[in-house]
């Protein structure tokens, strides 16, 4: 098994990493760059990022966002060259 997927409260995570990151910075040698701890830290903390950028953009926003980038702007030429040639 590669991959385990668990449930926990986005604070008690939050504290957690706040622990790690401040006793990382106070130098405590188990909680540096390559020790196991650090890592699942790090590994936790890409994988939120990454489920949440596949969240923020989806296909469908795509097709509900993409009439209103041609329309808009071509409805504001349209009344400026309007203007002018009267």
């Amino acid at each position: 098994m590669k991959t385990v997927t668990i449930t926990v409260n986005k604070k008690t995570l939050s504290e957690v990493y706040n622990q790690v990151a401040m006793c990382n910075d106070l130098g405590f040698p188990n909680f540096q760059k390559g020790e196991p701890i650090n890592n699942l830290m790090r590994e936790i903390k890409k994988d939120l990022k990454n489920q949440k950028k596949e969240q923020d953009f989806t296909w469908k926003d795509f097709l509900e966002f993409w009439p209103m980038s041609i329309v808009v702007p071509g409805m504001i030429l349209l009344i400026l060259w309007g203007s002018v040639t009267q």
